[in-house]
C-alpha cells in the first residue's frame, strides 16, 4: 500500500498533476504522510510540504528525522520556512532549534514574534534533559476565584488556541499553582460554583530542572497526561504533555538497549545513522572486548600443561564460558530493568545479594547435574566429570552474583547501570570462567597430570 502510494505521488510530482495530488496528500494521516516522505527524494519531500495546509506542515516536520530536517531547512523557500517554524508547537521548536548550528538558528528566531521568541530562548536556557527544556508554555490555566460557568466560557474562548484542555490547572493572582481540575469535573459541576471549591488540591507537579527520566517516572507513576512545571517559587511557567513522555521513554529505553548491547549511543534510527558513526559507536567497546577476552588466552596458556594430560577438558571450554556469559547477563538484565523502574535502589543490594546466592547455588546443581549426564557421552572418567560439575556450579553462582552486584556498584559511582550488561558481563565471565575451571580441574585431576 505504501509502496503504491509512494509510486503514485511519484507519477503525479513529474506530471505536475498538484492538484490532484494535494487531494491525495489531504486524505492521509500524519504518521502515513512521515512514512510516504521518507521514500521521496528532498526535492520530492518539497513539493510535498508545499501541498500540506500549513498546520499539518508543522506536525509532520517534527516527526521527520533531524537529518531529514536539516536538508529540508535548507531547500525551504523563506516563506514556507517562517509558516512551518511559526506553526510548529514551542517544545516541539526547541528541539529542532538544539540540533542546529548557532548561526541557523539565530536566522529562525527572526521569523518568530517577540512572545514566541522569548519563549523558545528562555525552554533553550534550560539544561538538555530537564523539563524545562521539553515543557511547553502553550497551557490553559484558570484563576482560582473564577466561577464554573467563568471557567467554562474562557474554556470555550480561548481552550482551541492551546495543547490540551483536558487537565486543568489552577492559579491565583500571583500565578502560584493552587490545584488541578479535569474537564470532564469542571462540566458536571454546578455553574455558580467557584473553582477553588472543586479543585483538586493535592496534586503532583515538578520544577523545571528535574530530570526529564524522573518526570517520566512520575507522570507513568500517577497515569497524567499532563503534568504541571514550576519555577522555584511555585509558580506554574509550563506543562508537560504525554506525548511528550512517550518520546522520552522510547530514547531511553533505546538508549539502554544500545548500551547493553556493548555499543555507543546513536539518537537517529538505523538507516539516518551514517556508516562512519555506526562503525564509530561499536568499534570501541569491541576493541576493549577484545583486550579483555584477550586475557583468557593466558590463562589457558599457563594451564597448557593440564591439556595436554586431560585433552577432554578442552572440549567443554565453550560451554563453560557460555553458561557463565548467560546466567550473569540475565541477572544483570533483570537488575537494570528493576534499577530504571526505581523497584531497587542501592540499600537492597545486600538482600539481592543474599538471594541471588541461593538462587545461583540452586540453578549451579541443576545445571551440574545435566551436565554430568552430558559429560558421560564424552568421558566415563567420574574426576573429570566431578570437576566439569564442580567448576560449573561455582561458575553459575559467581556470574548470578557479579551480574546482580555490578549494576548497584555502577549505579552509586553515577554511571549508567545498561554499561554493566551483555558484552562486559559474559566477557568478565569468560575470564573468571577459565580461571574457576582449570583451577578445580587442577585439584581433582592432579593424579592424571
Amino acid at each position: 500500500m505504501k509502496i503504491e502510494m509512494t509510486v503514485d505521488i511519484k507519477k503525479l510530482i513529474d506530471l505536475k498533476q498538484f492538484k490532484v495530488l494535494k487531494e491525495l496528500i489531504s486524505e492521509q494521516s500524519v504518521p502515513y504522510i512521515v512514512e510516504i516522505l521518507e521514500e521521496l527524494e528532498a526535492e520530492e519531500k518539497i513539493v510535498v510540504f508545499r501541498l500540506l495546509p500549513k498546520d499539518i506542515a508543522a506536525v509532520v516536520f517534527t516527526e521527520l528525522e533531524i537529518d531529514d530536517q536539516k536538508k529540508l531547512l535548507a531547500l525551504f523557500k523563506e516563506e514556507k520556512l517562517k509558516e512551518i517554524i511559526i506553526n510548529m508547537e514551542p517544545d516541539d521548536r526547541v528541539e529542532i532549534f538544539e540540533e542546529l548550528p548557532a548561526n541557523v538558528v539565530k536566522n529562525l528566531l527572526n521569523y518568530l514574534s517577540p512572545q514566541e521568541r522569548d519563549q523558545t530562548l528562555i525552554l533553550l536556557n534550560y539544561p538538555q534533559d530537564s523539563a524545562g527544556r521539553i515543557m511547553t508554555p502553550d497551557f490553559f490555566d484558570l484563576k482560582e476565584d473564577l466561577t464554573v460557568s467563568e471557567a467554562l466560557k474562557n474554556i470555550r474562548t480561548y481552550g482551541n488556541e492551546k495543547e490540551t484542555i483536558y487537565t486543568l490547572f489552577i492559579i491565583n493572582h500571583n500565578r502560584k499553582l493552587e490545584g488541578v481540575i479535569e474537564l470532564k469535573d469542571l462540566i458536571f459541576a454546578d455553574d455558580d460554583k467557584l473553582i477553588k471549591d472543586i479543585m483538586n488540591k493535592e496534586f503532583v507537579y515538578v520544577k523545571a530542572y528535574e530530570n526529564e527520566e524522573e518526570v517520566a517516572k512520575i507522570m507513568k507513576d500517577y497515569d497524567l497526561l499532563a503534568l504541571p512545571v514550576t519555577d522555584s517559587e511555585k509558580r506554574l511557567i509550563g506543562i508537560i504533555t504525554i506525548d511528550d513522555i512517550v518520546d522520552i521513554i522510547e530514547d531511553s529505553v533505546t538508549e539502554d538497549i544500545q548500551k547493553m548491547a556493548g555499543m555507543g549511543v546513536t539518537d537517529t534510527s538505523y538507516l539516518h545513522t551514517s556508516t562512519w558513526k555506526l562503525i564509530k559507536s561499536r568499534v570501541i567497546w569491541l576493541i576493549m572486548l577484545l583486550l579483555l577476552e584477550s586475557t583468557a588466552a593466558f590463562i589457558i596458556d599457563g594451564y597448557s600443561h593440564v591439556l595436554q594430560k586431560v585433552t577432554i577438558l578442552a572440549a567443554f571450554i565453550p560451554t563453560i564460558n557460555a553458561m557463565g556469559g548467560n546466567a550473569g547477563s540475565q541477572m544483570s538484565a533483570i537488575i537494570i530493568r528493576s534499577i530504571a523502574l526505581g523497584e531497587l535502589e542501592f540499600k537492597d543490594m545486600k538482600r539481592v545479594f543474599f538471594k541471588e546466592l541461593l538462587i545461583g547455588s540452586i540453578m549451579g546443581v541443576i545445571l551440574s547435574i545435566v551436565m554430568g549426564f552430558r559429560a558421560f557421552v564424552n568421558t566415563q572418567n567420574p574426576m573429570i566429570i566431578l570437576s566439569l560439575s564442580i567448576s560449573l556450579i561455582i561458575v553459575v553462582i559467581v556470574s548470578n552474583l557479579l551480574g546482580a552486584i555490578l549494576p548497584f556498584i555502577a549505579k552509586k559511582l553515577k554511571l549508567d547501570p545498561a554499561l554493566i550488561s551483555g558484552p562486559l558481563i559474559s566477557t568478565l565471565m569468560d575470564v573468571i570462567s577459565m580461571t574457576v575451571y582449570f583451577s578445580v580441574a587442577l585439584s581433582l585431576l592432579k593424579d592424571f597430570i
